[in-house]
């Protein structure tokens, strides 16, 4: 079969990555779209359209082995080593396993004249504390931790590689994501909130709860990465988000509602957490059409999904 996208992803077994893969697989206009997924972990596959294999990006040889075998249309970059928060403990490591990885593949791109790159950056962490009521894209960013330096570093190269190569890239600062395919115990309060309320734990709060942030559905964000795409956006930076920020405390409130035996233990706030924060999303709109799903039923589609994982 003559695909018309032949796309690799990178992190396509973590959270956003198993939804673009399920949002492809479940979309007829996307039955000529070819999909090969690089992860370190291995997954078993049983779809014609999606080809898993092992092995991690930051290895330049197995790059190129892919690129020599795939005449690969695009690149799908949500990968990621570091949380903001354990970013820090090693920062050497953070920028081997992402800057430096990240530029390596963007050799590899150039070499095999892959002019297509959609990188997921961070709509919280490459700010920093901004005390805005809104933040735009053009807002000068001043990150908290080495997540968000690497972050906003490799956004940088990014630009540098169209300017040098034609390297087209589409920079997306994603704000706070929840939703069904997420696993992850280190980040992603929503669902971690959900998860251990289900399993009678204690969830544990950075700071007091009143710290409001913006937060986005999942099934919202793939859409909008689709519809981006689709409207042929490159060589942009875009804020996605919901573009409405939320209290920490109001979003355990809601969740409680549903699942009554929430318990909260509040700790001390971290340095490397942005603690307030909401995106000016204006200019995606301006591109797109695109209205958030209500979030009190993104809250209980979570939960039906959260639960059905136990």
């Amino acid at each position: 079969m003559q695909f018309k996208e032949t796309i690799l992803l990178l992190g396509g077994t973590g959270f956003i990555g198993k939804n673009i893969v399920d949002y492809i697989l479940k979309n007829k206009q996307f039955l000529d779209y070819k999909i090969v997924v690089l992860s370190r972990s291995y997954q078993n596959n049983s779809e014609d359209r999606v080809e898993y294999v092992t092995g991690d990006y930051a290895d330049k040889n197995r790059l190129i082995s892919l690129f020599s075998k795939w005449n690969f249309t695009k690149v799908f970059h949500c990968a990621t080593s570091t949380t903001p928060l354990s970013s820090g403990s090693n920062i050497i490591g953070d920028i081997n396993g992402n800057l430096i990885a990240t530029i390596g593949l963007l050799d590899v791109m150039k070499d095999f004249d892959c002019k297509n790159i959609v990188y997921l950056s961070s709509g919280g962490a490459v700010y920093g504390e901004k005390n805005l009521e809104l933040i735009s894209e053009n807002e000068i960013c001043y990150p908290l931790s080495s997540y968000g330096v690497v972050k906003l570093t490799i956004e940088n190269y990014l630009r540098l590689y169209e300017k040098q190569y034609g390297i087209n890239y589409l920079i997306l600062r994603v704000s706070n994501p929840f939703g069904k395919f997420h696993t992850s115990e280190k980040q992603g309060i929503i669902n971690i909130a959900i998860r251990r309320a289900l399993r009678g734990q204690v969830i544990e709060v950075w700071g007091d709860g009143n710290q409001s942030k913006d937060y986005l559905f999942v099934d919202d964000l793939v859409k909008i990465i689709f519809n981006l795409l689709q409207q042929k956006c490159v060589n942009k930076t875009i804020n996605i988000g919901s573009g409405k920020s939320h209290k920490l405390n109001d979003i355990l409130n809601t969740i409680k509602i549903y699942l009554p035996n929430l318990e909260v233990k509040y700790l001390d706030s971290k340095l490397t957490d942005v603690k307030d924060f909401c995106l000016d999303i204006s200019f995606m709109k301006s591109l797109i059409g695109f209205e958030a799903s209500d979030f009190n039923q993104t809250i209980e589609k979570t939960i039906i999904w959260e639960r059905l994982q136990l």
